[in-house]
């Protein structure tokens, strides 16, 4: 055992008063035998703030206790275990489950200082042995070192992520974010949104990074990665322009999201890019980066399994400029330099995206990217990688791709009048598609859908953004029924809405 250790244990050991008690006993044999086993922590998770919320404390006392039985080292549930504690009252029993909650890495100490549930903790003697733990941790901590300056190891990502949520939590904590890992992704996971929310996101991203892995770039990011599923009140102090809503800062292995539509499936996908180049000792051009990340924006998986590029709002952009014969040459697009490429985004990040739709729509997608990897050292911009796959010169190549925008036409995602829609003015929020206000006597009102309800699904199809919804519903007719999963509270629920004529109005 290190020096630092056995001074943490000693600190503790030589306060004044006497020792907190240990945590209950055990149940007995006739109350094991009564309840499982053991419980998951996606169980956990959905029932735990659902018991806090109706103010079943006990109940949701014993849930964590139940889990910390085969999880003992689990931080946010001992964390948990603490807030149920100190609302009953047990400030002892709280103060317990605080020390254990630091000493399994617990890093949100504006929580501890600020959180309303953990104000009979604070009024108690043992809070004094919570602070003073803290400080010993905190000053045995290693101070981070600036990335520039790490050495390269296994554990460099590890080390820049924790750093980042420390750093996090020292700004935003208060207990408004829970934390959580995922190992096979190799993220360490901030979020203020709710559990199933969570889950729902996860399960998408494992999903995203199945694809991505499996065609284009073999293997997840080598270190872990901070992911920050944002507050709308943070996001507000982080992005001067509301529209950003998130990004990868591959130095700090830090992804910020303000939503789990399109924003955070871009910025995964550069996040998953960025380690494919980092482990071939490469870098990219920003038409190829920002082709895939707009790229994976909006995907499905096809009948075969294989990916399915979707139309989003960018494809009407590329749409009207090839039309009026003014979109850039790919010649000169493909050499465009950092800086360029930023002044025009809008427009740039709109033709790398059909770019690369296009190659996928020939099926060469793949193909050119394992050529462009092998190739790097010859070309670095990805133009003979190109002429190669597609065995044509780079300007037949264009034409082809020209030809294929016209025929495609104008997929815009917009929702005309006479087409069907709920009824509804909707906004995105981290968690998905708020509905802000219905029309009186709407399709969305008369199936019983509220103010405040966020849609998850169309017709089993997930929507993550206001984006997705309206791409889900163009085309759609006036009419038609559709089956509309929700969630009001905590509680997801399905209702089928007779779409009626109209626009549906997004912010």
């Amino acid at each position: 055992m290190g020096s630092a250790a056995l001074s943490i244990i000693a600190t503790v050991l030589l306060l004044q008063g006497p020792p907190l008690p240990p945590l209950p006993d055990e149940a007995s044999p006739a109350e094991a035998a009564a309840r499982p086993t053991e419980i998951t922590r996606t169980d956990y998770d959905r029932q735990f703030p659902r018991w806090l919320a109706q103010g079943r404390v006990q109940e949701a006392l014993q849930l964590a206790e139940q889990y910390l039985e085969t999880h003992s080292d689990d931080p946010q549930v001992l964390f948990d275990a603490c807030r149920a504690s100190a609302l009953m009252g047990d400030g002892r029993s709280s103060a317990a489950f605080a020390l254990r909650a630091l000493r399994a890495g617990w890093v949100d100490d504006r929580a501890l200082d600020e959180h309303p549930d953990l104000a009979r903790l604070r009024a108690h003697d043992g809070w004094l042995q919570v602070k003073d733990l803290r400080a010993e941790l905190r000053a045995n901590a290693p101070p981070p070192q600036p990335a520039e300056e790490q050495p390269e190891a296994e554990a460099l990502g590890e080390s820049l992520a924790r750093s980042a949520l420390a750093q996090w939590m020292r700004r935003f904590g208060g207990g408004q974010y829970r934390v959580d890992e995922d190992k096979p992704m190799g993220l360490l996971i901030a979020s203020a949104l709710e559990p199933d929310a969570v889950r729902r996101t996860r399960t998408a991203l494992e999903l995203l990074s199945k694809q991505l892995t499996g065609h284009f770039f073999g293997q997840r990011q080598p270190d872990t990665v901070l992911l920050v599923l944002i507050a709308p009140e943070h996001a507000k102090q982080l992005f001067e322009d509301p529209r950003q809503g998130g990004i990868y800062q591959h130095h700090l292995r830090q992804l910020l999201a303000c939503s789990t539509g399109a924003i955070l499936r871009h910025e995964f996908t550069h996040l998953l890019h960025r380690g494919h180049m980092q482990r071939l000792g490469q870098n990219h051009p920003i038409w190829i980066l920002e082709g895939f990340g707009t790229l994976f924006e909006d995907w499905t998986v096809g009948p075969a399994g294989g990916i399915v590029i979707l139309p989003n709002h960018r494809t009407a952009e590329t749409y009207d400029r090839v039309k009026k014969g003014v979109h850039t040459p790919w010649r000169e697009f493909i050499a465009l330099p950092d800086g360029e490429f930023m002044k025009d985004s809008r427009w740039n990040y709109a033709q790398a995206r059909s770019m690369l739709a296009f190659l996928s729509h020939q099926g060469q997608l793949a193909n050119w990217y394992r050529e462009y990897t092998q190739g790097y050292a010859e070309d670095p911009s990805g133009l003979r990688a190109l002429e190669r796959v597609m065995r044509s010169p780079l300007a037949a190549i264009e034409a082809q791709w020209r030809d294929w925008v016209l025929q495609r036409g104008r997929q815009d995602g917009t929702v005309e009048g006479g087409e069907g829609v709920l009824g509804t003015t909707l906004a995105n929020r981290p968690e998905g598609v708020r509905i802000d206000s219905l029309a009186a006597g709407g399709p969305a009102q008369r199936a019983g859908l509220q103010r405040g309800d966020f849609l998850l699904a169309i017709d089993g199809e997930e929507i993550r953004s206001v984006g997705d919804y309206l791409m889900l519903l163009a085309g759609r007719q006036s009419g038609e029924k559709v089956e509309v999963r929700f969630r009001r509270g905590l509680v997801n629920s399905t209702v089928v809405v007779n779409l009626a004529a109209g626009r549906t109005v997004t912010p």
